[in-house]
């Protein structure tokens, strides 16, 4: 992008994400700039002003704050946390900002379409950070099922894996929870990325109907071993669970950038000693067993599309290994592959030799995959869509809310049907 103008945005929510997306300004600035920063806890702003280099006059504590000051933006960057995202979306798109936003958009069907009809009546793009059709893996398998090697998809099978700190670090004693309180399921939370996945892979036909179960069944009190105390600084079992808190936190050091964000504090500025007694009192220090949440540790989905292909997804948590499969089975080939291997094995039906070629294809690990760069995927997503806002063109990955929206609505029906017990019809769009 050298005869490119340079693209500025500013960031409504400072925490993780925010900085993720920030952070392509630290290697493109020739490209990218922050304008300003959107955030309620000072110490997000002064941690934001101290990277980006962003004067005083630049930090607002309020979107409201922000439109007086008449700070010129290309779009803004919305990554607060799941339960604000409908209050601030519709702020920023009534205020006729273009907009990338952080997944999952929101919580339900109703919200999510009024955000639709906002963004075309204001005439207002909205992008949304489904960064893992950004990554190298997921964008090859989209090119060679565009290019027709496999025929017409029959079948997608797909799962996630999510690793136990993952999970013990987000879901069972972190933000995601509780669905009442974050406004997210755990699949809206953590694999509304999947559901997209299998709604873009297949997107020349859309979801018609959907079903599949559920439940929370590890992670509750029942679970837990007698006598066992609500902190795990005072359990009899510490020694030997494979949940506990200071071996989680304080020795392995998961995830520090969510279990001490409350403290308020740089990262390498607090002491052993504030860690521990930090889980004396914090949720990070409870039993996993009695953390109070309410979302699942396993479910599956099954999708059913207009044209009769069929996809299959399955989450689980907790597991030893963390990663994600796909395979699909087309009419004259099929593509298996493995994102954490990078590896991609494609057979195909060769109509000369009548025979199966078959090809093995190992995608070059994306650089800057640090803080969760989902395998290159968030640095993609601000190439393609620095590229796209400059008059580029749109990439195989970069599409309408249109083609967002059906995964997200098959989450919803997903939801209705393990509560359910039923299939979900989905309407078309």
């Amino acid at each position: 992008m050298s005869n490119a103008k340079k693209i500025w945005a500013v960031v409504v929510g400072c925490g993780n994400r925010g900085s993720i997306y920030a952070d392509y300004t630290l290697t493109h600035g020739d490209e990218f700039g922050i304008a300003a920063a959107i955030d309620p806890n000072p110490f997000k702003l002064s941690e934001f002003q101290k990277t980006y280099n962003l004067s005083n006059d630049r930090l607002f504590l309020s979107f409201d704050d922000f439109l007086k000051s008449n700070v010129y933006c290309d779009f803004v960057i919305n990554t607060t946390m799941d339960q604000y995202h409908y209050e601030t979306a519709m702020q920023i798109i009534n205020a006729k900002y273009d907009m990338l936003i952080e997944k999952p958009v929101v919580p339900n069907k109703e919200q999510l379409l009024e955000i639709k009809r906002a963004a075309e009546s204001n005439n207002v793009r909205v992008f949304v950070c489904h960064v893992l059709r950004y990554s190298p893996f997921y964008k090859k398998i989209k090119e060679i099922i565009l290019s027709g090697a496999i025929g017409e998809i029959v079948t997608m099978e797909m799962n996630e894996h999510v690793g136990l700190s993952h999970y013990l670090v987000s879901y069972t004693r972190g933000k995601w929870n509780n669905e009442s309180a974050c406004g997210s399921s755990f699949l809206l939370a953590k694999c509304c990325h999947d559901l997209d996945l299998i709604c873009w892979l297949n997107n020349s036909t859309i979801p018609t109907h959907v079903t599949g179960f559920g439940a929370r069944a590890q992670y509750i009190p029942e679970k837990a071993p007698t006598d066992s105390t609500e902190y795990c600084y005072q359990c009899k079992y510490r020694d030997s669970c494979i949940y506990d808190a200071d071996k989680e936190y304080v020795q392995r050091g998961a995830m520090p950038f969510l279990v001490w964000d409350k403290l308020n504090k740089p990262l390498d500025d607090i002491t052993i000693e504030e860690k521990r007694e930090h889980l004396k009192t914090d949720i990070y220090g409870k039993c996993a067993y009695k953390c109070g949440g309410d979302i699942t540790d396993r479910q599956n989905v099954l999708v059913q599309f207009e044209n009769k292909s069929i996809a299959s997804f399955t989450l689980v948590s907790g597991a030893m290994k963390g990663g994600r499969d796909i395979n699909i089975v087309g009419t004259l080939g099929e593509i298996q592959g493995n994102l954490e291997s990078n590896k991609i094995i494609v057979r195909a039906f060769n109509k000369q030799t009548r025979w199966c070629d078959y090809q093995e294809i190992n995608i070059e690990h994306a650089a800057n995959t640090n803080k969760g760069g989902h395998s290159g995927g968030d640095v993609g997503l601000m190439h393609d869509l620095l590229a796209y806002l400059n008059g580029e063109g749109s990439s195989v990955s970069l599409t309408t809310l249109n083609d967002s929206i059906y995964g997200h609505l098959c989450v919803y029906a997903a939801e209705e049907a393990r509560k359910t017990l039923t299939v979900v019809p989905l309407t078309k769009l």
